[in-house]
């Protein structure tokens, strides 16, 4: 057999190529988010960690033989000005490889739109607001290579993606809420907005933003034990109230809506608001408000409980909508802004 054809049949196919490559660039992505020092280089992450998604997405799709392009209405391929052909974006291949998996491509909305937005004087104290996307970004990058790829084509053993120790001492509370208020109003804000549009079922899944609870082990250590256990929270043993009472959580807070807490009458928010914005802004504005934001279903919806929980809350028993504080607090952010005010309330831009 001729040595011409020992090397064709030796090839890679290009797929793999494109495996690797993605591979590469997660690898790298996750080497320049440990390095030490005060610049955590969250830009540089959010860039490679997009490609090696990019990448990830093509080598599967060219694997099972579909589409990686562009066409026209016709089906013909699209060209770019320079006549190179179109390839789908990256939102694009997620939203078709992953249809039934709206946190996991949220995240990577979520962590794109980050991108643009970052300031980098400010990264290290945004890598600590997002760190819970950031972290689910990788793992769910783990996942998809390992589910098309199987389990020799992971990176479980390379990918030391660092844990942010929160909440573990008093020092490091402060430290961290030192920091929160240091990111810029404008980055909050949108991450406050993203976070908010979101349905809650979506917000509180893993795969959208990986967040944990620490439980000291005790007792005598075994070689099966590792430095740091996982535990669910709903596997708690009911009895073990100290170490609920005492148990520091990392990442975010949820807040779980209370009967009788902060619930508003429109009235009430519409007062608040034009207070706030020093503007009119009545009941049938908030109308237009909650419609435009979707905050709630309208009347006589089939079931009316279904509303945006952070925002409004259905009773039940007098069959009447209540919203809430953070409602008033993000109408305030959004009305202030001139353009937005005209815009929902009038549909025009003055």
């Amino acid at each position: 057999m001729s040595s011409v054809l020992k090397w064709n049949m030796a090839r890679r196919p290009r797929w793999w190529h494109q495996l690797q490559a993605s591979k590469n660039e997660a690898l790298l992505a996750v080497d320049l988010y440990n390095r030490s020092g005060t610049e955590r280089q969250l830009n540089a992450f959010i860039l490679h960690m997009s490609l090696a998604w990019l990448r990830l997405m093509q080598a599967k799709v060219e694997k099972d033989g579909g589409n990686l392009f562009i066409k026209d209405k016709r089906g013909r391929k699209v060209r770019h000005e320079d006549g190179g052909w179109k390839y789908k974006p990256l939102n694009t291949l997620a939203e078709e490889l992953f249809a039934d998996n709206e946190a996991l491509r949220e995240n990577l909305g979520f962590v794109i739109g980050l991108r643009n937005i970052i300031e980098h004087r400010h990264e290290t104290d945004i890598a600590y607001l997002v760190s819970g996307k950031t972290q689910a970004l990788v793992l769910n990058y783990e996942k998809a290579l390992t589910d098309w790829f199987g389990l020799d084509e992971g990176l479980g053993q390379q990918l030391r993606f660092p844990v942010f120790i929160s909440s573990i001492t008093q020092d490091a509370i402060a430290a961290i809420k030192e920091a929160h208020k240091r990111v810029p109003k404008g980055v909050l804000e949108w991450v406050h907005d993203f976070n908010a549009g979101l349905k809650p079922e979506i917000a509180e899944d893993q795969q959208f933003e990986f967040y944990i609870s620490l439980v000291a082990h005790t007792g005598p250590k075994t070689e099966a034990d590792a430095a740091m256990t996982f535990v669910r929270m709903d596997d708690l043993d009911v009895g073990q109230p100290a170490a609920r009472a005492h148990m520091q959580t990392i990442i975010r807070d949820k807040k779980v809506p209370v009967a009788g807490l902060d619930q508003l009458r429109p009235s009430q928010v519409a007062e608040r608001v034009a207070g706030a914005i020093g503007k009119p802004f009545t009941v049938n504005n908030h109308t237009t408000c909650w419609r435009f934001y979707g905050a709630r279903p309208p009347q006589g919806a089939e079931h009316p409980e279904r509303t945006r929980s952070e925002f409004c809350l259905f009773n039940k028993t007098f069959g009447q909508y209540t919203y809430t504080e953070a409602w008033v607090n993000y109408l305030i952010r959004k009305m202030s802004d001139e353009a937005t005010y005209h815009s929902v309330l009038f549909g025009r831009l003055d």
